[in-house]
């Protein structure tokens, strides 16, 4: 089905709008807000099926003095055909037309179609719908087809399911309602009742009949057997009964009585051993107390000065006393090395000249004495005398490099002083109102045991809120004296009433042997006694004092029987019926369960292809399930339930999904897909690879995309662009649109 032209004489602000389709490209209406789009889109689903409300009748007024009237000419299953409404009458005028121009063939139908309504015409006119859509309801096609605006959410009723599924699916509802309909006759319970109680069916009549035939035999079968008894065995047994239940009746005054003295002597040993602990725990209470008492007044006597000292006074405490100690240092540093340069002198030239003399003298001399000549005396005393002028120079040279160095020392040392100085002065102005002349050595140790006293003090007070105040232990003392006393009381109470007691007063092992060896005895009295009833019973069964029967009573116990077999067998073999219903109706609802999911499982991969088509591979597939519940898969995980995605992202997926529908729907008759501003909640990306998809869709179903966003126009490749709400109506755009994506 496709639309060729709509006019629309009075829609809501829409008057005098005519506009004809393009059935292969998509076809864009573009015009501002409020220019009447949306209107538009809803006078083309009303001319067919009409306005479902009278609340929405009578909002879809023309605004202006125009008509209350739209046609619409479209193309279905191979024939034209143009269906006129006015809305205010509901008169509806179908005809088919020739397959060129706007010729009338055949008039369809002519007469009023009210929706709200039922009546011939409205049957009538219902059958031309379903012949051209395969439904006659205006939800079904906003369902599967039409897109309101900002409303891309689609839910899938069991009717548009149905619609997918074609007749097979109906077929199988038929069969089913045939097989129901028979086991319904056979019985009322069964797993494919509707859940409403139902009269009396064959199964159930059968079983009625079969417990009053039993019962009848039991009764005739107790007559017979009452008549046969004997009363003195009864008699007997009944006497023997009573002194087996008068032993008992004393063992379990006794073994009660031992049980409340041991119960009593556990209850005396539970609370005595508390006392113990309640002293423990008071001590310990008291002492938490004192010891709190005491480091509150020491830190008041002597360090109520840093009790509000913030946490970072220690710290700064401790890098003053660092940075000092450095400063110390580098000045020592300095000192030294001024000592140093004071000591360190060049020699002076007259001593390099006479250290030079001395020893050219020394090894002339030695060179005299040795070659005894006067030129090897000169010689020897030239090279002397250089050699110690070297010498010296050499000397005077390394004074002059550790002079350098050294006063190069007292000015980093100088500079270091200086830096420290001043990170000293910006920490005591910090610390000053916890000095106060005081050493700083001083006030590190009293903040350190200020913060001992602290964690101690914390210790305690976590031991004071764990125990009960020592009032209360108090308290709890005198109540466990006083319910020890009165447990007391009760035993020697209890050992005076049965003095049997008394050897297990101070023995609770014994007590509590005692008490087992009695439950045995009574367990073996009420075997026996049990087992005296059973003979009772069967006497009284045999006796006819029992049950007041007579030969009156019973019946002829050959004939029940056989009445019993009839009825049995005629129950076996309706319930294999029955069986073999259920099982028929649990075949077909698989088979209708596995025809659904072919069909379920087709659109999600339809759906889940385009949503990893728009989202660029981010959803890479759709899961649907029995109940048509959407979850997408994100890459890297599974399963996201659709409520968590952004609206954006929920956007693309409905749109995804409505687009599968509409070519689901394609397969049997293709159906329009009207989109009212779908893209509203995307970004740019997303907007474009839609606006592709909608155009390749184009190719196989109608598209048409209202949207007042121009930004569309960008983004599109080739559309019939048609224009509402500016000067002039609709209009077409023949040239192909360059992409900017």
């Amino acid at each position: 089905m496709r639309f060729e032209r709509v006019t629309v004489e009075g829609f809501g602000p829409v008057a005098g709008f005519d506009v004809a389709f393009e059935p292969r490209r998509l076809n864009l209406i573009i015009g501002p807000n409020e220019a009447g789009k949306s209107s538009f889109a809803s006078a083309m689903v009303a001319t067919l099926f009409g306005v479902s409300s009278h609340e929405e009748e009578q909002r879809s007024k023309p605004w202006e003095e125009a008509r209350y009237r739209a046609t619409v000419i479209f193309e279905a299953q191979g024939q034209r055909y143009r269906v006129r409404r006015d809305f205010g009458t509901h008169e509806v005028h179908a005809e088919r037309l020739s397959p060129q121009g706007d010729q009338t063939e055949t008039v369809l139908f002519q007469g009023t179609a009210n929706p709200r309504g039922r009546g011939p015409e409205v049957e009538q006119y219902e059958t031309l719908l379903r012949g051209w859509f395969g439904f006659t309801d205006a939800r079904l096609f906003q369902e599967s087809c039409f897109v309101r605006e900002n409303v891309l959410e689609t839910k899938i009723s069991p009717e548009l399911r149905h619609l997918i599924s074609g007749a097979v699916e109906a077929d199988y509802q038929e069969i089913q309602n045939a097989l129901v309909d028979r086991l319904d006759a056979l019985t009322m319970e069964h797993p494919f009742a509707a859940g409403v109680k139902r009269n009396t069916r064959s199964i159930e009549k059968r079983l009625q009949n079969l417990e009053v035939l039993r019962g009848r035999l039991t009764r005739s079968e107790y007559v017979l057997r009452e008549l046969k008894s004997n009363f003195a065995e009864k008699s007997a047994a009944e006497s023997r009964i009573h002194e087996l239940k008068a032993d008992m009746s004393a063992k379990e005054k006794l073994l009660a009585d031992l049980e409340t003295l041991v119960r009593l002597r556990e209850d005396q040993r539970k609370l005595m051993k508390r006392g113990p602990e309640i002293g423990i725990e008071l001590t310990r209470a008291r002492r938490a107390r004192t010891r709190l008492q005491d480091i509150d007044r020491k830190v008041a006597e002597n360090l109520s000065y840093l009790a509000n000292a913030p946490e970072e006074v220690e710290s700064d405490l401790m890098r003053l006393e660092i940075l000092r100690t450095q400063r110390s240092r580098h000045l020592k540093t300095s000192e030294a090395e001024r000592k140093r340069l004071e000591e360190t002198h060049a020699p002076p030239f007259p001593l390099v000249l006479l250290m030079g003399l001395a020893v050219g003298a020394a090894l002339g001399f030695l060179g005299y004495a040795a070659s005894k000549s006067a030129f090897a005396a000169g010689i020897g005393g030239v090279l002397g005398a250089a050699a110690g002028m070297i010498a010296m120079r050499v000397f005077g040279q390394n004074a002059e490099r550790g002079k350098a160095l050294a006063e190069a020392k007292i000015r980093v040392a100088d500079d270091n002083v200086k830096t420290l100085k001043q990170e000293i002065e910006v920490i005591e102005i910090r610390v000053h109102p916890f000095l106060k002349g005081r050493p700083i050595e001083n006030v590190i140790a009293d903040l350190k045991q200020l913060r001992e006293l602290e964690q101690e003090r914390r210790e305690q007070a976590a031991v004071v809120q764990s125990l009960p105040i020592p009032e209360r232990l108090e308290a709890e003392a005198g109540e466990i004296d006083e319910a020890v006393n009165a447990l007391r009381a009760k035993e020697r109470f209890l050992v005076g009433q049965t003095p049997f007691l008394t050897p297990f007063k101070d023995d609770p092992v014994r007590a509590a042997e005692a008490s087992d060896r009695v439950k045995r005895e009574v367990t073996g009295l009420k075997t026996k006694i049990e087992a005296e009833q059973e003979s009772l019973e069967r006497l009284v069964r045999r006796s006819g004092s029992g049950g007041g029967g007579g030969d009156g009573d019973a019946e002829n116990l050959e004939s029940l029987t056989e009445s019993i077999e009839a009825e049995e067998e005629g129950l076996l073999r309706e319930q294999r019926h029955r069986d073999a219903l259920i099982c028929a109706l649990e075949v077909l609802r698989e088979s209708v369960l596995d025809y659904q999911k072919e069909h379920v499982a087709r659109l999600a991969r339809a759906a889940g292809k385009s949503l990893s088509h728009i989202t660029k591979g981010r959803y890479k597939s759709v899961t649907l399930d029995t109940d048509m519940n959407p979850r997408v898969a994100l890459d890297g995980r599974s399963d996201v339930p659709l409520e968590s995605l952004s609206h954006g992202t929920r956007d693309a997926f409905y749109f995804c999904l409505r687009a599968s529908l509409a070519q689901e729907l394609a397969a049997k008759e293709p159906l329009p897909l009207v989109l009212d501003d779908p893209t509203s909640h995307l970004d740019e990306d997303r907007r474009g690879i839609l606006l592709g998809h909608l155009e390749d869709l184009a190719k196989d179903i109608q598209v048409v995309l209202l949207t007042h966003d121009r930004r569309v126009l960008n983004q599109i490749r080739e559309a019939h662009v048609l224009k509402i709400g500016t000067e002039g109506y609709a209009s077409d755009s023949a040239r192909k649109i360059d992409v900017r994506r």
